[in-house]
């Protein structure tokens, strides 16, 4: 959804604020886009991959709409960036979840059928055992990390994949994927 310009020009200062407290190496990094629906511009800051890594997806975090969103590899998460606080909340889950990925404790994980993803989710590099012992079948669990420690592609079976979820997210799942 656009957001009024006055909005969004406050979301991209306080993001560029963020940026230039908690991450000042990237600062450089951080581009102003035009937002082709609204006419006004958003922030994406692509994190540089590390060294001998070229990461086809990479981590990026971006101003884009009525939140900031994070990205890396087939997955993505938004975090509410509301002007009228002061976001502390979403700016410590935000490093959060960059710290997690950058010290590869938390992995991508994404499900992909006949050329498809099905769906994108994140895991700790610690509870990845449990992704091996799925059944092989026509699905395939595509795994990447930061640094390219965890990168596999293992074949799987989806109901053994859903059986390794959350019993909430399984009913949600089962009724989207049949």
């Amino acid at each position: 959804m656009p957001l009024a310009d006055d909005s969004a020009q406050a979301i991209n200062a306080d993001f560029l604020h963020y940026v230039e407290t908690c991450f000042p190496q990237w600062l450089q990094c951080v581009r102003r886009l035009k937002d082709e629906d609204s006419g006004g511009d958003y922030l994406e800051l692509t994190i540089p991959d590390p060294a001998g890594i070229t990461h086809e997806h990479p981590l990026e975090i971006s101003t884009w709409g009525e939140e900031v969103t994070v990205s890396f590899g087939d997955y993505h998460t938004h975090f509410p960036w509301p002007q009228d606080h002061d976001g502390a909340e979403s700016r410590d889950r935000v490093s959060g979840l960059i710290g997690a990925f950058l010290n590869e404790k938390l992995v991508t994980l994404s499900v992909w059928h006949e050329g498809r993803c099905k769906l994108g989710s994140t895991t700790y590099s610690s509870d990845l055992d449990r992704y091996r012992q799925i059944a092989a079948g026509d699905h395939e669990l595509r795994i990447k990390s930061w640094r390219g420690t965890y990168n596999t592609v293992l074949p799987i079976d989806w109901h053994g994949y859903l059986k390794t979820l959350p019993s909430d997210l399984l009913t949600h799942l089962k009724a989207s994927f049949p």
